[in-house]
């Protein structure tokens, strides 16, 4: 009789010995993983073995309940959380190879409709730390220590199934502890390794159009690229380019895409910067019927008026922002940039740099040297976040802003009903060396305008 497996665990993602607990003859037979000391047993599709029960537990009927769930039937890779266990601890020669992370091995058998089951409803899309904490992030988290003990005094990654799910959920909060920090913190320590492949793995995928292009070759820092609201359907980086290549001449040079649909369908509507636009976009719906958004002309009323208008692709963007960035975290913790990075980001590409640098400000090494946020599309008054964000920065945060900016005055305060602040209106709060808020309103008359001008940014005194 066979008394063990030499098979990939489920639970810790280690490739190691399960020995036999419980021979089963109607059911399949019960092993413990040597390496995580949980319960595993064998996944139905394949050899590898899947999440079946935690090593403690002190409720017999909560263990006999996780013993039928989904978590139960198939391995990490079959149940579409990973795209292949032998990929989780890759180290990526360049930047662009980042899909040799997310080539799928197996078939995803929750995506086939294989299985029901073992989805958690109810993440507040309209929360970005909500809406990251999908079941397989979240269990992820629990699973690998970082989230603690549960209400109940259990120690959460002792759980399993919908228990570890629903616990890490709690523990998150419904919009993430102390506004996000923590769960962003919480992502970073697992970057580079096989927790943060996990992560890496949920939103891969999730986040439409994601693609890294090296634009240009040579030496230096890299310069990234990372766009906001875009004004073309066809993403281009020569904006970019042009406005860059005297100041970075011989520097390799990467672009990231993300979610262009609705970057677009957000920045066609914003070309003509100033409130007679938001204007114009009232009277169409008045004709349209909808009334009720024109009770009084504010900054909040047509703000909301746009994101009813084009199906809220406002808050998407938002949300989807923060995955990019530690998506992108993790990819660069996995590259070997001998000079590290240069990250410009543009409007909610300021956005995904704010995210990304605080995932990484958990590594103990980081490898981004400078920073260039303009127009940027996140709170300024974060104290904890910012404080988060510089450890992450070898070189300087600069923060460009202009008080014409008529687009984060009406659109980004009014979605945000007037609560948040943008950086790309003025000074970040936080007191730092390495962060240098420049005012930039003498060159910038409208939120489209930071690339094309972004050269002439470059040459101030302020960036010497």
């Amino acid at each position: 009789m066979i008394t063990e497996e030499t098979q990939w665990c489920s639970w810790c993602h280690k490739y190691t010995i399960h020995r036999l607990a419980d021979k089963n003859w109607v059911t399949r037979n019960e092993y413990k993983c040597t390496s995580c000391e949980n319960f595993t047993v064998q996944c139905r599709y394949c050899k590898n073995m899947a999440t079946h029960k935690p090593a403690q537990a002190n409720d017999e009927k909560f263990i006999e309940s996780i013993k039928t769930n989904w978590a139960s039937e198939c391995c990490a890779e079959h149940d579409g959380s990973i795209a292949d266990f032998t990929k989780l601890n890759t180290k990526l020669a360049d930047l662009v190879n980042y899909e040799e992370l997310f080539e799928r091995k197996s078939w995803n058998i929750v995506k086939a409709g294989k299985i029901a089951g073992g989805m958690v409803a109810g993440a507040a899309v309209f929360c970005p730390l909500a809406y990251f904490a999908a079941p397989g992030v979240a269990s992820a988290l629990g699973a690998a220590g970082l989230l603690g003990t549960a209400s109940t005094g259990t120690v959460i990654s002792s759980l399993s199934g919908a228990a570890l799910t629903s616990a890490s959920l709690a523990a998150l909060g419904p919009c993430g502890m102390t506004g996000g920090v923590f769960f962003v913190s919480a992502a970073g320590a697992a970057l580079g390794a096989s927790k943060g492949a996990v992560i890496s793995n949920n939103y891969f995928g999730a986040i439409k159009d994601f693609k890294i292009a090296k634009v240009k070759t040579g030496t230096g820092p890299a310069l990234i690229f990372i766009n906001g609201f875009l004004s073309q359907k066809n993403q281009d980086p020569s904006d970019w380019i042009k406005s860059v290549k005297k100041k970075y001449p011989e520097n390799p040079y990467y672009y990231v895409t993300w979610e262009s649909k609705s970057l677009y369908e957000i920045g066609s509507l914003i070309g003509k910067s100033g409130s007679v636009v938001f204007q114009d976009l009232i009277k169409k719906l008045v004709a349209r019927g909808s009334k009720k958004f024109v009770q009084k002309l504010y900054s909040l009323n047509w703000a909301t008026t746009i994101t009813e208008l084009l199906g809220n692709p406002w808050h998407t963007s938002m949300v989807k922002a923060s995955m990019t960035g530690i998506l992108l975290a993790d990819l660069l913790a996995r590259t070997n940039q001998r000079d590290g990075y240069i990250l410009m980001g543009h409007s909610l590409g300021s956005r995904v740099i704010y995210y990304l640098l605080n995932a990484l400000a958990t590594k103990d090494v980081s490898p981004i040297q400078d920073v260039f946020m303009l127009g940027g599309a996140i709170d300024r008054t974060d104290e904890a976040g910012w404080q988060n964000a510089v450890k992450a920065v070898n070189g300087k945060i600069y923060n460009c802003y202009s008080v014409n900016d008529s687009t984060l005055k009406f659109l980004y305060q009014g979605v945000n009903a007037l609560s948040s602040s943008p950086i790309g209106l003025g000074k970040i709060s936080h007191k730092n060396d390495k962060l240098i808020n420049h005012d930039v309103s003498s060159i910038i008359e409208g939120h489209m305008q930071y690339k094309e001008k972004f050269n002439n940014i470059l040459s101030s005194s302020v960036m010497a």
